[in-house]
């Protein structure tokens, strides 16, 4: 995932103990990525985007992710679309951060396409790609490594604990002061600042920003695509979203940034979820409770 994982755990229980839930709560990143990487063409993920117009049986894990990134994609009229992987790849995303091999999907560049162009099965957990297309659960993936990771922290018994995957936390109980978690906000113009923290139990907290991956061949643009118009947006600089669970706030971080401050923070009013963004001049807007509910402080 090209990123790393923090596991904190408090607890009077031995230190083995604590280890060993760590070492398994790690382990489900690494199966995660095996199984939904599209930088690796041996992956799950990728073997089935090679094979247009069947209808395949996948893993409950890759059945999951694919669900979850369509039903996104529906909910947000397409501002998030999962069928964007060849365009990254054109855009310089191509690259595998283990390997250094660059991925060339040139199977995928016949035909434009969309979320609409996936078709899922759930009585069988079959999927079948109407066109050719590289799938992208990218702003998908990192989330659901957290989440189950924190599910095998919980199943340990720990009660107490924080899970950060490169800017995707899942806080759960209270930190060492017996507060909620402060998680900091970073400045996405000034990144070495911050624009300000929150106190967070039993949540998670996401964010997309357009300093985190810029384009190495298109001046300008980032990891984070308008799939309507072909292109990053231009008004949004980064934006947080919390949420019960971490695939939820990843998924929503990113299309909320696509979406921009008015539609994106009235999509997350509609879905009772709390989200802060900061545009490139440095404004800050935010859900109407986000500060009061959060305890924000600049």
């Amino acid at each position: 995932m090209d990123t790393t994982v923090l596991i904190k755990i408090l607890s009077q229980q031995k230190t083995d103990k604590v280890d060993q839930a760590i070492d398994e709560a790690a382990r489900f990143f690494y199966k995660i990525e095996r199984t939904c990487s599209r930088f690796d063409p041996d992956s799950e993920l990728m073997r089935l985007s090679r094979r247009t117009g069947e209808s395949v049986s996948v893993s409950p894990l890759l059945y999951q992710a694919v669900k979850f990134a369509v039903e996104t994609a529906r909910e947000t009229d397409g501002a998030f679309d999962p069928s964007i992987g060849r365009s990254m790849e054109q855009r310089g995303f191509d690259r595998n951060y283990l390997s250094g091999k660059t991925v060339r999907s040139t199977f995928a560049d016949s035909e434009k396409t969309s979320y609409k162009d996936l078709l899922l099965d759930g009585k069988r957990r079959k999927i079948l790609l109407k066109k050719p297309m590289v799938i992208d659960l990218n702003a998908v993936v990192k989330g659901m490594a957290v989440d189950v990771a924190a599910k095998a922290v919980r199943n340990k018994g720990f009660v107490h604990f924080i899970i950060n995957a490169g800017g995707d936390v899942y806080a759960a109980g209270l930190d060492e002061q017996e507060r909620p978690w402060k998680i900091g906000i970073r400045n996405p113009v000034r990144r070495s600042e911050q624009i300000g923290s929150i106190r967070l139990s039993d949540a998670a907290i996401c964010t997309s920003g357009d300093y985190e991956r810029p384009s190495k061949v298109l001046p300008g643009q980032n990891h984070l695509l308008d799939p309507h118009k072909d292109r990053s947006p231009g008004n949004i600089a980064s934006c947080s979203v919390i949420a019960p669970f971490a695939m939820l706030a990843d998924a929503f971080s990113t299309a909320s940034f696509i979406m921009g401050s008015n539609r994106g923070l009235k999509k997350m009013e509609e879905m009772h979820l709390d989200c802060v963004m900061v545009t490139r001049s440095q404004d800050v807007r935010a859900t109407n409770k986000f500060k009061e509910k959060w305890s924000w402080n600049e």
